[in-house]
């Protein structure tokens, strides 16, 4: 649709800058061709989600040292992958945003500089790439969960609300679901503002004030978790409704995923809530192995590679030392309760048409 932000972003941005558009066929995505593509081209500027990301280093066989821009948005990105892109392309700086369709495109951005300007500045990051700050006139609020009154303090878990002009009006004949997501702003008295521009409306002729709905200060709910970190920046920990119970336990699928991310043969992966045979609730976490790695990581533990069996089955077989190496990993990091019951590996993760990973 128009109303799409990538079509504006994307497609509008380049040819008003007198830039050459450049899209990728649905082969070199599903192929796993995008870095081959982008150094054939010539591509030096990139929007990707994280997932898509992954696709682009996963298939890389050599470096494209054109791309000095590369701007992700659309979920958390992570250190690895940042390092892994900068290894394939030195002259990248790195941009992490963050936005939502209500908010109208991205409202907070992160610059990681390349590698070849800064070789040790993302030795410096954390696992998790903050979401920056606010753009122009953009504000990121961190509100307490319990006490909506309360902005949290510097490492407290809250969540994310986005205070900005350009917030959408609303879902179309949801007025109950409105009325969650899209808040007046309580944290400022806004009858002062209407005050204000009432007098100035009073001694003016203006036929569109009829279709005006005055000055409003509006927050919206994003449903995302989040933190202040020491600089001011806001980073993103999860989704709200990622936060599960089993057997009485909670338990944040994202801090599992971000456990699970760190283990060096582990390309890309996500944490479910599954039911078992017996329909109780379990976690299942799926993981892409980095093939790259594979070989080298199979002799340093002294084993054989066994691809004798297809399907799943054999990605099963062939790949339990690594499973029963990535429990290890997330035993020493997480409570035994919170440990992924079933681990399942895949060629690569399914994505959804906005290059987002599916998750059913």
């Amino acid at each position: 649709g128009i109303a799409h932000d990538p079509v504006q972003r994307d497609i509008f941005t380049p040819l008003f800058l007198g830039a050459q558009l450049l899209v990728p066929a649905r082969e070199d995505i599903q192929n796993e061709r995008l870095a081959e593509w982008m150094r054939e081209y010539g591509a030096t500027v990139t929007h990707l989600t994280p997932a898509m990301g992954q696709i682009l280093v996963g298939g890389a066989s050599a470096q494209f040292p054109s791309l000095h821009h590369a701007f992700f948005v659309g979920d958390i990105l992570i250190k690895r992958d940042c390092r892994s892109l900068q290894g394939l392309a030195p002259n990248v700086n790195i941009v992490n945003m963050y936005g939502t369709t209500e908010t109208q495109r991205a409202v907070s951005y992160f610059e990681i500089p390349s590698y070849s300007s800064d070789e040790g500045y993302l030795d410096t990051m954390k696992d998790v790439i903050p979401a920056g700050r606010g753009m122009l006139d953009v504000q990121m609020l961190v509100v307490n969960r319990f006490e909506p009154s309360r902005i949290c303090a510097i490492g407290e878990v809250g969540e994310i609300y986005v205070r900005a002009g350009g917030l959408a009006e609303g879902y179309l004949g949801s007025p109950e679901l409105n009325q969650k997501k899209f808040l007046n702003n309580w944290f400022v008295d806004n009858q002062t503002w209407v005050q204000k521009d009432q007098a100035k409306a009073d001694s003016a002729n203006e036929p569109w004030r009829q279709f005006y709905q005055g000055p409003r200060d509006r927050l919206y709910r994003s449903g995302d978790l989040g933190r202040y970190t020491p600089s001011g920046d806001v980073e993103c920990s999860g989704r709200a409704d990622d936060q599960v119970k089993i057997r009485g336990f909670r338990i944040e699928l994202g801090e599992i995923d971000t456990h699970l991310s760190r283990h060096p043969l582990v390309r890309e992966n996500v944490t479910l809530v599954r039911r078992d045979k017996f329909e109780e609730r379990t976690l299942v976490s799926y993981f892409v192995p980095d093939m790259s790695k594979w070989a080298a990581w199979l002799q340093e533990k002294g084993l054989e590679d066994d691809d004798s069996a297809e399907g799943m089955v054999g990605m099963l077989r062939r790949f339990r030392p690594l499973r029963d190496d990535i429990r290890d990993l997330l035993r020493t990091k997480l409570a035994s309760y919170a440990v992924p019951t079933v681990f399942i590996p895949l060629k690569r993760m399914p994505l959804n048409p906005n290059g987002k990973m599916d998750k059913p």
